[in-house]
C-alpha cells in the first residue's frame, strides 16, 4: 500500500501563511548564504517588516491581535486539530520554504520517539511523491550520536537537509553536541555551535511536551535558529500565532472522523469509580466528612485524595477545582439505622457509603475490554467490505498489567476475545496463536521511570514494536504478516501524543483513575480520516445518518459521558473561551446528542436592506484611551479605608450540657461562653505586599494610601479580614476612576459584513427559532434571559428585523473586550409628521432591569456596561444602547421613550 498525497486547502492555507511571513526576503544562494563553509540560513528582511508580515498574514486568517499573541520574537505559532495532517503540512512547509526563498537547514524538534519515528516514517513515504510535487526532496536524517558525519554533512551541504532529533539529545551539558573537548570537532568548536552557525528553521512538533522549560528554552536557544515554527493541536504557550485549525472547524468541514462516546459504566460510577468516604467527625459541631476524590491541580495534574472536612452544602467541584465534580453538592451526612453505617448523599442523587473502595476496577476493565471488541468486529466486517481494516486502540494503567507474570489485562482480553470472538467470524474459535497474533503494544517508561518495558519481552517482539511505529502501511494492509494481523494495539501514554493511525476507530482507556492524557490528545489518536488498501482516503458526506458513517471513533472512556465531556469542553474552552470549539459527540446510552443545526440568512429584501443600513451604523470600530487621575485614586482610598469597621480576631469557648435525653428530644443547659482576644503574626509590610498584590497598584501608590490611616486598629484586630475589605474598596475606586478618565474615540476600521448561512453542531438549548423577524431564522442564545428576548423579539410587529451579534463583535475596555447581545432595527412613526423611520438599538440582556442590581451583576459586568455606554455614545446618535435589559417588553417600553424624545426634537 502507498498512502495517496492529497492537496487540501486547509493544509495549503497553513502552508502558505508560513510562507507569507517572509514575503520580501532575498532569495538565498551560495553566493549569499555560504560562509566559511557552512551554508546557513539568511533572512534579510527587518524587525519591522516581518512583524508587519506576521500581523498581515493573521489577520488574513480572522486572527484578533490578542488571541495572536505578537511578539517580536522569531516563532510563530500554527494550531491544527489532531488528525489534521500537521506533519505533513510542515514538511511541505520546509519545502516551500526552500522553493521561494532557499533555505536549506530545518530541524525536526520532536518530544518522543514514538513522534520521531512517526516523523521519519512520513517523511518516507511521501518522498517520492513530493518529489513529483517539487521537482526535489530534502535529505531527512535522524540525529545520532553515532553518526557526527551527517551532523557534519548537514552543516556543509548546499542541498536542503532535515534533521529529525528528540529535545533529549542535546538538553544537557555532558550530551556529545554539547562538548568541546573531542577529535572529531566541527571547525575545532562543539557541534552545537556549528549548527547554531547554519542559522536553522527549527519546527518544534508538539512543544507543549517540555521544550518550554527554562532548560529546555536555553538548550534550543543554542541551535542559534533563524526562526521557531511551534506546531500542535494543544498549545501551552502561543507566540505569533498565524493559523488556526480549531476542533469545531475539523469537524464542520468533515476533516476527521465523528466521535461516541460509549459508557458501560453503571448507575452512580460516580460514587464508585471517583469518590470515596474515608471519615467522619460527630461531635458538637456539625457532622462532617473527609471524602477521596480528584484533586485538579493548577498544572492541570489530577491526584486521588483527601479533602478537608467538608459539611452539607459544601461544592465538592469548588473544593477539588475539578469541574466533573460541580454538581456534587452535599446534601445530607448520615448514620443509617438500619446498617450503622454512614453515607454522604449529594444533590444530583449520588450516594457513597463510609470505607467504600471504587469498586471492582477488574469487573469494569472487562465490559469496557468487551464493549470495545463487540464494536471493534461489528466495524470489522462493514469496512472489511469497502477495503479498509480497522484498528482499535486501548490504554492501560499500568505495563505490569499486559507484560508480567500475571498481566491482569491480557489474561481479560484473551478471555473476552474467546468469548465474543466466535459471534463475528462464522462460529470459528480462534486459537491461542490467533488471539495473540492480532494484538501489540508499544510501552516507554513512565516520568517516575517505573517499570514499564520489558527489555527481553521486546526483544522478542521487535516486529511487533516495528508494526506499531514503522510499518504504517503494513498495519493498514490485509495479509500474514505480524503486521497485518495486528487488530488490538496496547500502550501505556507513549502513544498518547503524536502517534496517529488513520484506522483507529475505537479507543478505550483501562485506569483505575482519570486518564492521565488529556481528553483532546486521547481522542485525536483515532481522529483522522480513514484509509483503504490503495492508501486513499474515504471521506463521508456531511448528510450521512450514524448508521451508514464510515469515520466514526468510539471511546470508551474509565468514566461517565457527563464526566468525559465536562473535561473534553473545559480543555476546549481553556483553549478557545467556549465550548462550542470541540468536536461533537453523540452519546449511546443516555443523554441528548447535539446535532448539526444550520442557521439560514432572511431572504426578505426589506429586512436585509434594514439590517445593512444598521450594520453601517454600528460596525464602526473604536479606541479608547484612560487619563487616570493618580491623585484622586489615592484620596479616594485613604477616605474609603478609614471608614473600615473590624469586629476584633477572637475565639469563643462555649459550654453546653446535656441536662436530659427523651422521647421528645435532647435538652441541654448553656454553661457560659468566654471570648479570647487573639493576636494575628501581620506586619505593615504584609499589609503594603498583599494590598498591592490584590490591587495592582505600585508599592509607592500603595504605601501613599496607607501612610498615617487613620484606620489602623482596625487592622490590628483582624489583619485578613481588613486586607480583603480594604483591597475590594480600592479596587472599586480604581473602576470608577479609570471609568471616569475613559475616553473613546472612533477608529477608521470597521467590522466586516460577514452574515452568510451557516451550520453549528449544538442541541437544542443552545439556538431559538426566529422565523418572523430574525436576520437568521434561528439564533444562537446563551441563557433562558436571552430565549425569552428573542421570541419577544420575534414576534414584535414594530420591528424591521434582529439578531443575536456576532462573536466577533468586541468592544475593547480596559478590562478585557466585551460582546454586546442584540442589535435591534425598529421601524415607527415620527410624533411630528407620522413617517415611518428606523431607529437601531443594541442590547445587553441580564437577569436584571438595574444597574445597580448587584446581586445580579458582577463588578466587571457593570463597569463594561458602563464602558459600552461611553462607546455608543462615540458613534453618535445613530445607535442607542440599552442595558441590563431582562424582559423585552421593558426594552420596548424604554425604546419607545427614547424614540418619542428624538423625534419631539
Amino acid at each position: 500500500m502507498e498512502i495517496k498525497l492529497e492537496e487540501l486547502q486547509y493544509q495549503e492555507v497553513a502552508i502558505q501563511s508560513v510562507i507569507d511571513v517572509f514575503d520580501g526576503n532575498i532569495k538565498n544562494t551560495f553566493d549569499n548564504a555560504c560562509f566559511e563553509g557552512i551554508r546557513s540560513n539568511n533572512c534579510t528582511l527587518s524587525v519591522e517588516q516581518i512583524a508587519e508580515n506576521i500581523s498581515a498574514v493573521a489577520n488574513g486568517n480572522a486572527i484578533d491581535h490578542h488571541t495572536a499573541k505578537i511578539t517580536g520574537e522569531n516563532e510563530l505559532t500554527i494550531e491544527m486539530e489532531t488528525g489534521t495532517g500537521k506533519t505533513l503540512v510542515y514538511i511541505k512547509t520546509i519545502c516551500e520554504l526552500f522553493k521561494h526563498y532557499g533555505f536549506t537547514k530545518f530541524i525536526i524538534l520532536v518530544p518522543s520517539v514514538a513522534i520521531r519515528q512517526g516523523v521519519l516514517k512520513t517523511l518516507k513515504t511521501f518522498e517520492r511523491q513530493l518529489e513529483d510535487i517539487y521537482g526535489f526532496v530534502p535529505k531527512s536524517f535522524e540525529y545520532s550520536s553515532k553518526k557526527l558525519n551527517k551532523v557534519t554533512n548537514f552543516i556543509e551541504e548546499q542541498y536542503p537537509q532535515i534533521m529529525v532529533m528528540t529535545l533529549a539529545s542535546f538538553n544537557s551539558e555532558d550530551k556529545i553536541l554539547n562538548q568541546a573537548k573531542r577529535e572529531d570537532l566541527f571547525a575545532n568548536i562543539p557541534f552545537i555551535d556549528a549548527i547554531g552557525r547554519t542559522n536553522p528553521i527549527v519546527v518544534m512538533d508538539e512543544p507543549q511536551e517540555g521544550m518550554d522549560t527554562v532548560n529546555s528554552v536555553k538548550q534550543i536557544a543554542k541551535l542559534n535558529p533563524l526562526f521557531k515554527f511551534r506546531y500542535s493541536a494543544t498549545h501551552k504557550v502561543v507566540k505569533n500565532l498565524i493559523y488556526r485549525l480549531t476542533p469545531y472547524d475539523s469537524y464542520k468541514q468533515g476533516l476527521v472522523k465523528k466521535i461516541e462516546v460509549l459508557t458501560v459504566t453503571e448507575k452512580n460510577d460516580e460514587a464508585t469509580l471517583k469518590l470515596e468516604l474515608t471519615e467522619i467527625q460527630n461531635g458538637k459541631n456539625p457532622i462532617r466528612a473527609k471524602i477521596k476524590a480528584w484533586h485538579q491541580s493548577a498544572n492541570g495534574s489530577i491526584d486521588f485524595k483527601e479533602t478537608k472536612w467538608l459539611k452539607d452544602g459544601d461544592n465538592l467541584g469548588e473544593l477539588t477545582n475539578n469541574p466533573s465534580y460541580l454538581n456534587y453538592n452535599i446534601e445530607r451526612i448520615n448514620k443509617s439505622l438500619r446498617t450503622g453505617k454512614w453515607s454522604v448523599t449529594f444533590t444530583n442523587g449520588t450516594q457513597i457509603f463510609e470505607k467504600q473502595t471504587s469498586g471492582n476496577i477488574e469487573s469494569i476493565w472487562a465490559l469496557q475490554l468487551e464493549w470495545l471488541m463487540i464494536r471493534h468486529f461489528t466495524k470489522k466486517q462493514k469496512l472489511q467490505e469497502k477495503g479498509i481494516k480497522c484498528l482499535s486502540l486501548i490504554f492501560i494503567d499500568k505495563v505490569a498489567n499486559y507484560v508480567s507474570d500475571n498481566p491482569i489485562i491480557k489474561n481479560l482480553f484473551i478471555e473476552k476475545c474467546k468469548s465474543i470472538y466466535a459471534e463475528f467470524h462464522d462460529g470459528q474459535t480462534p486459537s491461542a496463536s490467533d488471539i495473540e497474533a492480532i494484538q501489540g503494544f508499544y510501552f516507554a517508561k513512565t516520568g517516575k521511570g517505573e517499570f514499564t518495558d520489558n527489555e527481553t519481552s521486546m526483544r522478542k517482539n521487535s516486529d511487533v514494536f516495528d508494526a506499531i511505529l514503522k510499518d504504517k502501511e503494513e498495519l493498514l494492509s490485509y495479509g500474514n504478516s505480524v503486521a497485518n494481523r495486528i487488530e488490538f494495539i496496547f500502550s501505556h501514554s507513549a502513544l498518547g501524543v503524536g502517534w496517529d493511525n488513520p484506522n483507529i476507530f475505537n479507543i478505550a482507556t483501562l485506569n483505575n483513575s482519570y486518564s492521565e492524557i488529556k481528553k483532546r490528545q486521547e481522542i485525536g489518536r483515532g481522529l483522522r480520516i480513514c484509509v483503504n488498501q490503495n492508501g486513499q482516503r474515504v471521506y463521508d458526506s456531511l448528510e450521512i445518518t450514524d448508521d451508514e458513517r464510515i469515520n466514526q471513533l468510539t471511546v470508551i472512556p474509565n468514566e461517565t459521558y457527563e464526566t468525559f465531556v465536562t473535561q473534553y469542553q473545559e480543555e476546549i474552552k481553556e483553549v478557545y473561551g467556549t465550548t462550542s470549539a470541540g468536536a461533537g459527540m453523540t452519546h449511546t446510552h443516555k443523554g441528548k446528542p447535539q446535532n448539526q443545526v444550520s442557521f439560514k440568512r432572511n431572504q426578505n429584501e426589506t429586512v436585509n436592506q434594514a439590517f445593512k443600513r444598521f450594520w453601517k451604523a454600528l460596525s464602526k470600530k473604536t479606541s479608547f484611551s484612560v487619563a487616570f487621575d493618580e491623585e484622586a485614586l489615592i484620596e479616594r482610598s485613604k477616605e474609603a479605608l478609614n471608614t473600615i469597621k473590624i469586629a476584633a480576631y477572637q475565639a469563643d469557648v462555649t459550654s453546653r450540657s446535656i441536662g436530659s435525653i427523651s422521647e421528645s428530644g435532647i435538652v441541654d443547659e448553656f454553661g457560659g461562653t468566654e471570648s479570647y482576644k487573639l493576636k494575628a503574626n501581620y506586619s505593615a509590610l504584609d499589609l503594603l505586599e498583599e494590598l498591592s498584590e490584590n490591587t495592582g497598584l505600585s508599592y509607592i501608590t500603595t504605601f501613599r494610601i496607607i501612610e498615617n490611616i487613620g484606620s489602623i486598629n482596625a487592622f490590628a484586630k483582624n489583619p485578613p479580614q481588613y486586607i480583603h475589605q480594604a483591597a475590594a474598596l480600592i479596587k472599586n475606586i480604581e473602576l470608577e476612576e479609570m471609568l471616569r478618565g475613559l475616553d473613546y474615540h472612533l477608529t477608521s476600521e470597521t467590522f466586516p459584513f460577514d452574515f452568510g448561512d451557516f451550520v453549528r453542531n449544538i442541541d437544542e438549548s443552545g439556538y431559538v427559532t426566529t422565523p418572523n423577524r430574525g436576520v437568521f431564522d434561528k439564533q444562537l442564545i446563551d441563557s433562558d434571559v436571552e430565549r425569552k428576548f428573542a421570541i419577544g423579539a420575534d414576534l414584535d410587529d414594530e420591528l424591521i428585523c434582529f439578531l443575536k451579534l456576532p462573536s466577533y463583535y468586541k468592544i475593547p475596555t480596559p478590562i478585557g473586550d466585551y460582546e454586546p447581545d442584540f442589535g435591534i432595527v425598529m421601524k415607527r412613526k415620527q410624533l411630528r409628521d407620522g413617517k415611518e423611520s428606523e431607529f437601531y438599538f443594541v442590547v445587553e440582556t441580564k437577569g436584571t432591569n438595574s444597574i445597580d442590581d448587584k446581586k445580579a451583576l458582577k463588578e466587571s459586568e457593570v463597569y463594561k456596561i458602563q464602558c459600552a455606554v461611553k462607546h455608543f455614545r462615540t458613534l453618535g446618535v445613530e445607535v442607542q444602547y440599552k442595558a441590563p435589559i431582562k424582559e423585552y417588553q421593558y426594552f420596548k417600553n424604554e425604546a419607545v421613550k427614547d424614540i418619542n424624545a428624538l423625534t419631539e426634537k
